[in-house]
């Protein structure tokens, strides 16, 4: 009968008998997910989940389990397994179908988390280390309910089971829900009244960015199929089909929590790896992976929108006599010294990064000839004005800076064209990949030009010098 009814939902079926026929077919097909009855002629739904679990292959797959009975200790025994659901007999078929989504879902964003982890060659640890349990021990819950009394009850009630502080909302209170800092959890009831404002308030908090990583479980209170399944499909993490029993939320709430600890530390793997990925790890700017994209990307603006925009490289001079003099130590020091000193200098839309080992780019969109050339003098001036202290050197260390700029402009108008833009065109080359080369060539030859005439200075162009 449930093969018939998840057919023609549109799901693909496959059958098994007992739990090594599940392991078995579980490793032809990869399902993403199964459904078991709670007894099996070798086992339980729980040693289908057990088994599941030991190849890391399957481990990820939720298992939703079906039981002849509705007993609270029953569903509470398989919860604590690890089964992600139970449904008694007979299915309500509008509760699967939304359960059905709801871990399907989950499963999928999982499973991007982890191959966004993998191609920026991040690492997370496992659901059960420690870090993950004191994560979970300090987390904030909020109960909201249609008034203020049967969330203060159900606070009462759930902390006497679990560790979290927990906090108390009507479902007016949407102003000091959202104060920061947010919750970890929103428990929200769903009654015959607040059903509305409830569900709304779900979709609400899944949409918000300062919610949007935070778990929400729902209590349709009393228990009501239609009213669970709505909340699932809204984006509810989990719903207690049953209404409110302590017990069983407090586990539930153990579940999501260590869910979403796992969740937070594999997506900070993948914004630290992306971030390695992009930056130089010694002086905290933006390396040559990200400088070139940044360039294009301000050079197509710039084409769109009739607008200039300044390219720069910069040298830091005579380096290598920094290092031979005072040791590497100390010229690693100069280098994170003359970034910050650089970066102080941006506004929040410029770029600058360290592209080579003492060679910086510095991108600056909107700019024109003048700006440019004011930009770059203060930038020069940044470096020279000071000298450097740095550890292991008794004596300040005078540090000069060579810069050459040139300022890009939007090709498709003829009066902004140049000699290196017609030359570009007449090689048949693309008009907006090749500029990009030719200027940063051009930005090379200034910066050449700057170290002949002296260092510490800036070369604007092709042969226009400003004095640092």
């Amino acid at each position: 009968m449930l093969k018939v009814q998840l057919a023609e939902a549109c799901y693909g079926v496959e059958q098994a008998d007992c739990v090594a026929d599940v392991l078995e077919a579980a490793r032809y097909c990869r399902p993403d997910l199964v459904l078991s009855a709670m007894s099996l002629p070798d086992g339980t739904a729980a040693d289908v989940k057990t088994a599941l679990r030991q190849d890391e292959m399957l481990a990820d797959i939720p298992v939703i389990a079906i039981t002849q009975s509705n007993a609270p200790e029953r569903r509470l025994h398989a919860l604590s397994a690890g089964i992600d659901d139970v449904l008694p007999q007979p299915v309500d078929d509008v509760i699967l179908q939304a359960r059905i989504r709801s871990l399907l879902r989950a499963r999928s964003a999982n499973e991007e988390l982890h191959m966004q982890r993998d191609a920026s060659h991040g690492f997370v640890l496992p659901l059960s280390d420690r870090a993950g349990h004191e994560e979970c021990s300090s987390a904030s819950v909020a109960l909201i309910a249609q008034d203020s009394k049967t969330a203060q009850a159900w606070a009462k009630q759930l902390g006497d089971h679990v560790p979290y502080a927990l906090r108390y909302h009507d479902l007016d209170d949407i102003k000091l829900m959202m104060s920061a800092p947010v919750a970890d959890v929103f428990i929200i009831e769903l009654n015959e009244i607040s059903a509305g404002p409830g569900l709304r308030l779900l979709a609400d908090l899944r949409a918000r960015a300062a919610t949007r990583q935070s778990v929400v479980i729902a209590v349709p209170n009393p228990a009501d199929p239609m009213i669970a399944a709505e909340a699932l499909d809204r984006g509810a993490h989990d719903v207690l089909q049953a209404g409110f029993d302590v017990d069983e939320l407090a586990l539930r709430l153990t579940t999501q929590l260590q869910y979403k600890s796992r969740n937070d530390r594999l997506r900070d793997s993948v914004r630290n790896g992306l971030r390695a990925a992009v930056e130089d790890p010694m002086t905290g700017l933006y390396n040559r992976r990200y400088a070139k994209p940044f360039l294009d990307r301000t050079a197509k603006r710039a084409a769109e929108s009739n607008d200039s925009f300044a390219l720069m490289l910069a040298d830091l001079d005579h380096f290598k006599q920094i290092n031979d003099q005072y040791g590497h130590p100390a010229g690693d020091a100069v280098l994170v010294e003359a970034a910050r000193r650089l970066q102080a200098q941006m506004r929040p839309v410029d770029l600058v990064a360290r592209v080579g080992g003492e060679e910086f780019m510095i991108v600056l969109p909107g700019a024109d000839e003048i700006s440019a050339g004011i930009a770059a003098v203060e930038l020069c001036n940044a470096i020279n004005s000071k000298p450097f202290y740095v550890p292991g050197s008794s004596e300040p260390i005078q540090v000069t800076i060579s810069i050459g700029a040139v300022v890009g402009h939007d090709l498709s108008r003829k009066e902004d064209r140049t000699d290196w833009a017609d030359a570009a065109d007449k090689r048949g080359q693309d008009r907006g990949a090749s500029n990009v080369t030719e200027l940063i060539s051009l930005a090379d030859r200034a910066l050449y030009d700057a170290k002949n005439s002296g260092r510490n200075q800036v070369t604007l162009g092709k042969n226009s010098t400003a004095a640092a």
